[in-house]
């Protein structure tokens, strides 16, 4: 139940994402070059939150558990990322351009938030308590 959960929490970046790709479209672009940087920081920084949010509310975790919602996320964000990438039209060489950072697409560090992300909030969690 637990990893359903985590799933869940998962489920939550979505829309965020999306979110944040019209911030960047419509609102960011206008900054010119930075407004790709700035939206993969964005979007990095509101994974942490949500996971600093909501990861320690899934009760009766080891610290394992919490690297395992880690490597769950990180699979569900390349598999959803790889699904809307085929569904456009384009192909794998357009996944594999957006981990390029000498165009300023950080969705490198995006990728690694959701990998890190729950073990951060455990961490965060266990120095509080």
């Amino acid at each position: 139940m637990k990893y359903f959960k985590a799933f869940l929490v998962w489920l939550i970046i979505v829309p965020i994402a999306i979110l944040n790709g019209g911030l960047r479209e419509y609102v960011l672009s206008g900054l010119g070059a930075i407004a790709m940087p700035l939206s993969g920081i964005i979007l990095s920084v509101c994974i942490f939150i949500i996971a600093y949010l909501l990861i320690p509310k899934i009760k009766n975790c080891n610290k394992l558990d919490y690297i395992i919602f880690g490597i769950i996320w990180f699979i569900l964000t390349n598999l959803f990322d790889y699904i809307m990438i085929i569904k456009s039209g384009k192909g794998i060489s357009q996944l594999i351009s957006q981990y390029d950072f000498t165009n300023g697409n950080l969705w490198t560090l995006v990728v690694i938030s959701t990998l890190t992300a729950p073990w951060c909030s455990y961490l965060i969690m266990s120095r509080k308590n």
